[in-house]
């Protein structure tokens, strides 16, 4: 019998930095048991509990990551042995790289301290990595982000094959660091064919696996019932006259800044009656709150904020690597606008509108307008789409494409 060993080597996991950790701790979760594989698996629907027999043994999952966000949280399942490390994210060249950082444009880190910043932290975490690792281990590494050259060093030490998930630009962005990560790799995964395309196009690597954002949409949000219940209370609170509201969640220079400062002021004069409502917090949102159409409601759960909302927006400038929460909009009926970069047209489906250039205000606000118009139908379709990301789909394909690396 082939006994499945993972070693999972990446700077955060839990507690999560964000959606990239949750992601690939529900994966591992859901690893840790016998399960199918994707090839067969019948059509899931969100919420709705189905018998799925197992064809494929559990995976005995290690995984190591630093412990600078606190305490776990109980994120990942007791079948995965995590080891948390006292390694810092931060030293003295990320904070001369976010103290030079660029003052127009995406406004990033120095480019050139950042690079030095990573590349300390990566060898150290070579180090520790590498006196985690078992004595002839065997089995599959598996990494992602921003210390994935760090895990992958130490892999090549150990004669470990590695997996690769790239969930955002960094890869791009330093390209000379995630070369060997990438075209050394076994597998590259990614959220959505757009998103491997784009890494195809600058990197040369050896196989690929599109492994959808893996949502457990029951675990978070409760029964399909439930959730049609919150959204239809939500409208009947807002009522008929309602002024026509476009949701944004999260704002960075990556995920739209300078479009939303030119999308609110012509807002105003093209669709006065409009507002926007951003969610989340910090000074990129906090730059915002001088538009009078803008609503700052800070950090908030989304099951909170999609029932009263008439459409989700979503942008990015670079990598389009599947926003998860246009999901989460659409298990709430709540149709979404994104742009055409990477997998973004792949999350929104047939539920909501991809425009092909966002830079384009009144084109993007066109859109805003026809799609607020066809809501209920648009929003049927976005929550039937949901069902891509189902968790339950996403471990079984993650599973069939590491079962692939096996048979090699």
């Amino acid at each position: 019998m082939v006994v499945r060993h993972l070693h999972v080597a990446v700077r955060d996991l839990d507690p999560p930095g964000g959606g990239a950790e949750r992601s690939l701790a529900a994966l591992l979760n859901g690893l840790a048991h016998a399960g199918p594989v994707a090839s067969g698996l019948p059509h899931l629907v969100p919420t709705v509990p189905v018998d799925l027999p197992p064809t494929h043994e559990a995976w005995q999952i290690r995984a190591i990551c630093s412990e600078a966000r606190g305490a776990a949280t109980g994120l990942l399942d007791p079948n995965v042995d995590l080891r948390r490390v006292p390694l810092a994210h931060e030293g003295v060249w990320s904070r001369v790289a976010w103290g030079l950082r660029q003052r127009n444009g995406e406004r990033r880190p120095r480019p050139w301290a950042h690079h030095r910043h990573l590349k300390r932290r990566n060898a150290q975490f070579e180090r520790v990595v590498s006196e985690w690792l078992p004595t002839e281990a065997t089995g599959i590494g598996v990494t992602q982000l921003d210390w994935a050259p760090g895990a992958v060093a130490a892999f090549v030490k150990a004669g470990l094959p590695w997996v690769v998930f790239v969930r955002d630009e960094i890869v791009f962005r330093f390209p000379d660091l995630y070369r060997p990560v990438l075209e050394g790799a076994a597998l590259v995964c990614g959220a959505g064919e757009g998103l491997l395309a784009q890494v195809r196009s600058a990197f040369q690597l050896r196989a690929t696996a599109n492994v959808p954002l893996p949502i457990d949409f029951g675990g978070r949000f409760g029964t399909i019932e439930e959730v049609a219940a919150r959204v239809q209370a939500a409208r009947a609170e807002r009522g008929e006259g309602a002024r026509p509201r476009i949701t944004v969640v999260g704002v960075t220079p990556e995920k739209g800044l300078a479009t939303y400062h030119a999308l609110l002021p012509r807002l105003s004069e093209r669709w006065p009656e409009a507002e926007v409502e951003f969610v989340g917090d910090g000074a990129f949102i906090e730059e915002l709150r001088r538009y009078p159409n803008a609503l700052l409601r800070g950090a908030q759960p989304v099951e909170d904020v999609f029932p009263f909302t008439d459409v989700h927006l979503l942008l990015v400038e670079t990598t389009g690597s599947w926003g998860r929460v246009i999901n989460e909009a659409g298990l709430h009926r709540v149709p979404s606008v994104t742009c055409s970069i990477g997998s973004q047209p792949e999350a929104v489906g047939p539920g909501g509108l991809v425009v092909n250039d966002h830079r384009d205000i009144d084109a993007l606000i066109d859109g805003l307008r026809d799609v607020v118009e066809q809501r209920d139908v648009l929003g049927q379709r976005a929550l039937e789409h949901t069902a891509v990301v189902d968790h339950r789909r996403s471990v079984a394909c993650f599973r069939e494409a590491l079962e692939g690396v096996l048979s090699r």
